[in-house]
């Protein structure tokens, strides 16, 4: 199952999560990949063909769609269960204090306040966790910009740009 965190930010300070794991003093070899980066923590263990039972994170960077979409950032923890691999469950803690340092604008929890859900289209709302906002991905928001998840098909993304198309936005 793993651990999955989410964030707004704004395209210019998606760097933001990546230098945080970069900075650690935990080493890691970074690879580039299509929607963002994957960390391997080659220290912590064994490189395995099945990310779960590896040391490795995976960022995936917020991405422009259609013009006016920006899709959330994920960080990904896929080791299962990540107890298997204590410093790098030490590194999620971090990561996870660090992250929640910052405004949760969307939470399934009963008392949860739901003033951003306006602007977070498509399946963003179906996931479970908390999604937290990075100052540039607040500053979007309060400003009037649509996010998504980068896991939206073209079919989604329709629906969403139709609806933003009702509701007058420009640039759709």
């Amino acid at each position: 199952m793993g651990t999955t965190y989410r964030f707004l930010a704004s395209i210019e300070e998606a760097s933001t999560v990546l230098d945080w794991f970069r900075s650690l003093s935990e080493q890691s070899v970074e690879s580039a990949h299509d929607a963002g980066v994957l960390f391997f923590f080659r220290d912590l263990g064994l490189l395995h063909s099945e990310a779960k039972k590896s040391p490795v994170v995976r960022v995936f960077a917020p991405k422009r769609k259609r013009g006016v979409l920006t899709t959330i950032g994920e960080v990904h923890f896929p080791a299962t269960p990540l107890s298997a691999f204590p410093e790098l469950n030490k590194i999620n803690k971090r990561f996870r204090d660090w992250l929640r340092k910052k405004p949760c604008v969307y939470s399934h929890r009963p008392d949860f306040v739901h003033d951003w859900d306006y602007f977070l289209e498509g399946t963003i709302k179906n996931w479970d966790s908390d999604i937290f906002a990075l100052p540039g991905g607040m500053v979007a928001l309060q400003s009037g910009s649509y996010f998504v998840t980068g896991d939206d098909n073209e079919l989604q993304l329709d629906r969403v740009c139709r609806a933003l198309q009702l509701r007058g936005v420009n640039g759709v």
